[in-house]
């Protein structure tokens, strides 16, 4: 009270009681400590201009949501949590608990022990600032339990970047499974130097095949000894096939014959397959059982009276 004077010969004793509007004291624990119940109808703090400063005690913090959920909104210089030594626990209401992230951004620093986050039983939504959202896990590592419905990541627009401690990071999901949705530019998971675990009830990785496809023509071939078409390099191609094509349709007669040949050094050949004699407008495929660096296919005309147009594909993937 203005004006008067108080006398306390051990000042630390002095003490003063706040009254709230239905002249009711304001709670404290028995440490000293103001305690904050929240309505029904929830409670929302608005940060100020620079910023809203919340020191917990050693023995840490914890903050309960009421039933209609707590609304923390940042002002635009960013919102920043530090947890005290003892950590920070933060219980949802059955509700939900939502984060929005102002546009710089939410900066949650764990404390050594490690940051543990549990979803509440109608999920956990985090929405990240257009500027991206970074998450840097302790030297403990981070654990994150997903509930029964199952968890979904969405990339805001400039990426996602998660960055595990030494010790590895584990990533388990839930019954319902883990759908992490990667923005246009990609998804990039650089595992770290523990390793990265993926625990699933069913895993299914589809990756893009790597195919090539070659098409050689000889036309007007007379020539009966007969020629080595192009070589191909088949080490490092899985699976790779010859396709040949009699392209002839004038002469009846208009044949050649094929064998497909292998070599370990492109030098030394040796026929891996009989010959096959194709009619016109005739075709057929070669396929090698013996796995050699080089492959070619030997061909040749049956008549030099009579012209054949060949065409060889060879075709693989990997």
């Amino acid at each position: 009270m203005p004006n008067f004077k108080i006398i306390q010969d051990v000042p630390d004793q002095a003490r003063i009681k706040i009254f709230g509007s239905e002249n009711e004291a304001l709670i404290t624990s028995n440490g000293g400590y103001l305690s904050v119940t929240a309505p029904v109808g929830g409670l929302s703090i608005t940060a100020p201009t620079n910023g809203l400063l919340v020191t917990a005690s050693p023995d840490g913090l914890s903050v309960t949501g009421p039933v209609n959920g707590i609304i923390v909104t940042a002002p635009a210089s960013g919102l920043s949590v530090t947890a005290p030594t003892n950590g920070l626990l933060v219980t949802a209401s059955p509700d939900g608990l939502s984060v929005t992230g102002p546009v710089n951004g939410i900066i949650v620093t764990a404390p050594a022990s490690g940051l543990s986050v549990t979803a509440p039983t109608n999920g956990l939504l985090v929405t990240a600032s257009p500027d991206g959202l970074s998450v840097t896990g302790p030297v403990n590592g981070i654990i994150v339990t997903a509930p029964a419905s199952g968890l979904s990541v969405t990339a805001p627009t400039n990426g996602l970047l998660v960055t595990a401690s030494p010790d590895g990071l584990s990533v388990t999901g839930p019954v319902n499974g883990i759908i992490v949705t990667a923005p246009a530019s990609g998804l990039s998971v650089t595992p770290p130097t523990g390793g990265l675990l993926i625990t699933s009830e069913g895993l299914s990785v589809i990756s893009a095949l790597a195919t090539t496809d070659v098409t050689e023509a000889k036309t007007g071939l007379v020539d009966t000894a007969g020629s080595p078409s192009n070589t191909y390099t088949v080490l490092g191609v899985a699976a790779y096939s010859f396709g040949l094509v009699n392209e002839s349709t004038s002469a009846a007669n208009a044949q050649a014959t094929a064998q497909l040949q292998l070599s370990p050094d492109g030098v030394v050949w040796f026929n891996d397959s009989s010959v096959v004699t194709l009619s016109p407008s005739s075709s057929t495929g070669l396929v090698s059982d013996i796995f050699l660096k080089y492959a070619r296919v030997y061909y040749a005309a049956v008549n030099a009276a009579s012209a054949v147009d060949l065409t060889i594909f060879f075709q693989g993937q990997s």
